[in-house]
C-alpha cells in the first residue's frame, strides 16, 4: 500500500501537528518577507497563494453534487397478466432487472460489458434498497408505470468485484447543455421546433456518470444567455447560466445543417466555470435518412464520448490502495464538519483518521482505493480542493 505524506518529520523530541508546523513556517516566511520587501518568488509567495485559496476559500459557488449514483430513474414498465396485481408484480420485477443492467453499464467501461453477468428478476430484486412508482396506470389485467430504483451499493460493488470488473462510482457534476442550430434561417437558440433541440429530448441525460440538463428555455434562460453569447463563449453569461442550474460547466452544442440532405456537422465546446480553458470536440453525420436522425446520432456520439472519457479518468482497478496524509484548512469548526460530511460522501475513501484538530486546521489520513488522480477527481466533485505544495498536501472546501 502506498503512503503519501503531507510533510517532513519534526526534529527529534518535538511533537507537533504538521498543520502547526506549516503555520510556523509561514510566520517565519512573513518575517523574512519584510526583509525581502516583496521580492516575490520562494516559499512564501507560493504558500501565500495557497493560503488565500484554501484559508479564504476562493473559487466561486459550489454546485450540488450529482444525484445518487446507485439510483436509476425513469424506467418504463408495461405488463399484462390475469389480474392487475399480478401484472404489477411482473412489471416491477422486470423494471428492477432492467434498472440493474442500466446501473452496471453506467459504472463500467463498454469494453467490459461482455463480462457482466446475466441478471434475472429475483436476483435484481434482492439487490434493491427501495423503489418509487410514478405515472402509474392500470386496468383489470394491464399495468404501466415509470420506476425509480435505488440499489444497495455494497451488493453492486460485491457483484462487480467478484468478477474483477473495474468500475467507477464517482459521478461528474451536472453540466448544462445548450443546443444551438445554424440553418438557412440563421442561428437558433431557445427554439423547440428544430431537429437539434428535439434530438436531445430523446437522449437519456440522467442515467449516466456525466449527467446533463438542457435548459427550460424560459424567460430567465433567454435573458441570461443569448445565442451570440453562447457562440462567442461569453464566460460571464455562461457562468450565470451554470449558476441557474447548479452546474459547474456549460456545454455549447453547436450544429450546422449541411448542403446535402441528412448531413449535419457539430462542434461541442465545454466551458468550465472559472478560468479553466474550454475543451472542444467536433463531429459530423452525413447520409442519414433525415436531419432528425443525423442530429440524434451526433448527440448520442457526444454523450458516449463524454461517458467514456470520464470513466477512464475515474475508474478504479482492484489492488490500487494508498494512504494520503493531508493538512486541512478551515475558518470554523462548522466548516470542518462540512468538510467531514463531504469526505464521507466519497466512495473511494474507505477510512478517515483524524491525527490532530484545532480551531484553524486539522491533520487527517485518508485510506483510499485508486490513484491520487482519481481521488483528486472525486474530491473535486464534492467541492473539495487538494493541492501539493513542495511535498505538503493541503485540503479545503471550495465554496
Amino acid at each position: 500500500m502506498r503512503r503519501l505524506q503531507c510533510c517532513k518529520l519534526p526534529p527529534a523530541g518535538v511533537v507537533e501537528s504538521p498543520f502547526l508546523q506549516v503555520s510556523a513556517v509561514i510566520q517565519m516566511e512573513k518575517r523574512r518577507s519584510m526583509e525581502r520587501q516583496m521580492s516575490g518568488g520562494g516559499f512564501f509567495a507560493r504558500t501565500r497563494a495557497i493560503l488565500w485559496i484554501f484559508a479564504l476559500l476562493v473559487g466561486g459557488a459550489a454546485s450540488a453534487a450529482a444525484g445518487d449514483i446507485f439510483t436509476v430513474t425513469s424506467v418504463s414498465v408495461d405488463a399484462t397478466a390475469e389480474s392487475a396485481t399480478a401484472a404489477r408484480d411482473i412489471a416491477v420485477q422486470e423494471g428492477e432487472r432492467r434498472a440493474l443492467n442500466i446501473l452496471l453499464k453506467r459504472l463500467t467501461l463498454k469494453q467490459d460489458w461482455g463480462l457482466l453477468p446475466t441478471i434475472d428478476g429475483p436476483r435484481a430484486e434482492s439487490m434493491v434498497r427501495s423503489f418509487q412508482v410514478d405515472n402509474e396506470r392500470r386496468s383489470a389485467t394491464h399495468y404501466l408505470a415509470s420506476l425509480s430504483v435505488r440499489f444497495q451499493p455494497a451488493a453492486v460493488r460485491s457483484l462487480l468485484s467478484a468478477r474483477d470488473i473495474p468500475f467507477s462510482e464517482s459521478p461528474a457534476r451536472t453540466a448544462v447543455l445548450v443546443p444551438v442550430l445554424t440553418d438557412e434561417t440563421g442561428d437558433r437558440l431557445w427554439d423547440e421546433g428544430n431537429a437539434w433541440t428535439g434530438a436531445w429530448a430523446l437522449i437519456d441525460l440522467e442515467n449516466g456518470l456525466t449527467p446533463m440538463v438542457v435548459p427550460l428555455g424560459d424567460i430567465g434562460d433567454m435573458t441570461t444567455l443569448t445565442v451570440q453569447q453562447a457562440l462567442s463563449g461569453n464566460r460571464p453569461a455562461l457562468a450565470a447560466m451554470a449558476a441557474r442550474y447548479g452546474a459547474n460547466r456549460v456545454v455549447v452544442a453547436h450544429a450546422s445543417v449541411g448542403d446535402v440532405p441528412g448531413s449535419l456537422s457539430s462542434r461541442f465546446v465545454t466551458y468550465p466555470v472559472g478560468e479553466a480553458a474550454p475543451k472542444t470536440w467536433s463531429g459530423r453525420e452525413s447520409g442519414a435518412a433525415s436531419l432528425g436522425t443525423a442530429a440524434y446520432r451526433l448527440a448520442s456520439r457526444f454523450i458516449d464520448k463524454t461517458e467514456v472519457d470520464w470513466k477512464r479518468d475515474s475508474i478504479v482497478r482492484f489492488g490500487e490502495q494508498a494512504v494520503l496524509s493531508a493538512s486541512v484548512a478551515y475558518q470554523s469548526l462548522g466548516e470542518w464538519q462540512t468538510i467531514r460530511r463531504r469526505l464521507d460522501q466519497i466512495p473511494l475513501i474507505k477510512n478517515i483518521t483524524i491525527v490532530a484538530v484545532s480551531t484553524e486546521g486539522a491533520q487527517v489520513e485518508l485510506d483510499y482505493v485508486g490513484t491520487i488522480d482519481t481521488l483528486d477527481l472525486s474530491l473535486t466533485q464534492q467541492s473539495l480542493a487538494l493541492t501539493d505544495l513542495d511535498g505538503y498536501w493541503y485540503l479545503a472546501a471550495v465554496r
